[in-house]
């Protein structure tokens, strides 16, 4: 991830719940993809994201995603699920799995989607002590520790900025300020805070948010991640046959939505597994 971040332009994940979704991005030529919290609950729990998923089922998706990938993975850490001493067990745990790079939140605990509504973050000196801690307990000096703030949510760009730069002077790899809520936020944000390296959320429902990912490294971001891209995608392909089936009787109406068998066997790499019978 550290030589990706280190070439021209900015480094694109797109968002994967689970590890098919992740090997059909690598099989699209990605360098990197994305495990949100959002997606990652919707497809343990089918429960909005609120801190249901635990570090536990958090970790445990993680390692099925990154030990079915060649290209690295960034997941969501939420806030670290508890205090500095949690924060740092989570760093540990996530070292476990694979991943290339995880994101800790300044988001008071129970905490939720920033789109959501109803955000509480931790105060400042909380916030940075969370970075601390986690920064602290990482022993892999390839993992990336990725600073985010949820200031914007509450309507306080001077206070996401303040965050931001305390986050990258800190040591944070990347620093992520959510919940952008326009576009000239987007635009004013690498020009506010120059010299650190941002990650930008392309969140796909916000036309704001909606930019091309080579007009966001022009822009002067690092790293643009798209959390919902694919179980947003899944969610309604999944209806839509679910439906036909339901009302005429097969799929065969949506068969388009479908991937062929063949292709489906090749991404998750069923000729690896020499099984009889099979050409």
């Amino acid at each position: 991830m550290r030589e990706l971040l280190s070439a021209p332009g900015c480094v694109v994940a797109p968002g994967c719940h689970d590890a098919l979704a992740a090997r059909i991005a690598q099989d699209e030529g990605f360098d990197a993809v994305y495990l949100s919290g959002n997606a990652a609950s919707a497809g343990l729990l089918g429960r909005p994201d609120v801190g249901l998923a635990g570090l536990s089922e958090m970790t445990q998706r993680a390692r099925w995603v990154a030990s079915s990938l060649r290209i690295p993975v960034v997941a969501d850490a939420d806030a670290g699920y508890g205090d500095a001493h949690a924060v740092a067990r989570t760093v540990t745990e996530f070292e476990h799995t694979g991943v290339a790079a995880i994101h800790i939140e300044d988001q008071d605990l129970p905490k939720r989607c920033g789109a959501m509504g109803g955000v509480r973050i931790v105060p400042f000196d909380d916030a940075v002590a969370r970075l601390r801690a986690a920064l602290a307990a990482r022993t892999d000096p390839g993992m990336l520790i990725i600073a985010r703030t949820d200031a914007l949510a509450l309507g306080d760009l001077d206070e996401a900025v303040r965050r931001a730069e305390a986050f990258a002077e800190l040591g944070a790899d990347l620093v992520m300020v959510e919940d952008v809520a326009s576009a000239e936020q987007v635009e004013a944000l690498p020009r506010l805070l120059p010299g650190v390296p941002l990650l930008f959320d392309a969140f796909e429902v916000w036309p704001w948010t909606v930019r091309s990912t080579r007009e966001l490294g022009e822009l002067g971001y690092k790293m643009v991640i798209m959390c919902l891209s694919t179980t947003l995608a899944y969610a309604q392909a999944a209806r839509a046959v679910l439906r036909s089936i339901k009302t005429r009787g097969s799929a065969r109406e949506v068969g388009e939505l479908l991937m062929p068998l063949g292709e489906y066997e090749r991404v998750l790499g069923a000729d690896e597994f020499d099984v009889e019978g099979r050409q």
